[in-house]
């Protein structure tokens, strides 16, 4: 294992592009502002790259940790443990900078079976609840003027802890990102969402409010701005909004690289997967 460098560029989009389908105008976002290179490490064999782990920085409260992000390993070398190993090497070079856990979101339902393997726990799960939006021309909102720094001071204040934030530096990258991928966010003062439009329905990533009124009303507020009826909203299935509704889904992993820490239950989202 090893940090990757700039040399590494056109393999790893190549890497990338074979495992995701994303354009290099991705992964290029993901080398250079989310991960950046010396957050990416490489697997090699016979001095070919064969895997790739982004390692995030992120925190947890007091904590600091590491989202994996973008695991992949060439496809004709899956299933002989090539990444295991290299989730055991970058686990335990993290823990030696003092690193207290690292977080994944498993791309598709088996990978969660995988990764428990490996000493991760499904301590993130979600509550997807789908509610009919009534209009309300009377609810006062402003429309994306959440900047990365305002972001993440409506989460400091109404998120639910403990709960999982970026780095400065992945956190603006991953604002951006969001804008760029066609998000739209609403911000109250009870309150703030962020929400994409699919199929003439409002999917919010994220909702916090300080209850179920002022939650409601920043759903009301986007369907004046969208002109969607319908919304489909992913919250901390431990969340006190909308408590008791929803489909629950397992959303994000965490493993403890030294001895455990917390023993409830976080709030993860917007994680750039």
């Amino acid at each position: 294992m090893r940090i990757a460098t700039q040399a590494d560029r056109p393999v790893l989009n190549d890497l990338w592009q074979q495992a995701f389908g994303d354009e290099p105008e991705f992964s290029n976002f993901v080398f250079d502002k989310f991960a950046g290179f010396d957050h990416t490490y490489v697997e090699e064999q016979s001095g070919q790259i064969v895997a790739l782990a982004c390692a995030v920085p992120v925190t947890l409260g007091e904590l600091r940790g590491f989202y994996l992000y973008g695991l992949n390993t060439r496809a004709e070398l899956r299933g002989k443990g090539i990444m295991r190993a290299l989730l055991q090497a970058l686990e335990q070079q993290l823990a030696g900078g003092g690193a207290a856990f690292t977080v994944l979101v498993p791309a598709n339902e088996p990978l969660f079976g995988f990764y428990e393997k490996l000493g991760y726990e499904t301590l993130v799960t979600h509550r997807i609840v789908k509610k009919e939006v009534k209009p309300n021309l009377w609810v006062k909102a402003d429309f994306d003027t959440l900047t990365a720094p305002r972001l993440a001071a409506a989460r400091a204040q109404f998120l639910p802890r403990p709960y999982v934030a970026f780095a400065t530096q992945p956190h603006a990258a991953m604002v951006q990102n969001l804008y760029t991928s066609g998000a739209t966010t609403v911000q109250t003062e009870q309150g703030y969402g962020v929400f994409f439009v699919q199929h003439d329905t409002m999917v919010f990533r994220e909702l916090a409010a300080e209850s179920n009124f002022a939650a409601t009303q920043i759903l009301e507020a986007a369907r004046q701005k969208s002109s969607c009826f319908e919304a489909t909203i992913e919250l901390p299935h431990f969340g006190e909004l909308f408590l008791g509704e929803g489909e629950q889904r397992p959303y994000g992993m965490l493993k403890w690289l030294a001895e455990k820490r917390l023993a409830e239950e976080l709030t993860m989202s917007l994680m750039c997967d």
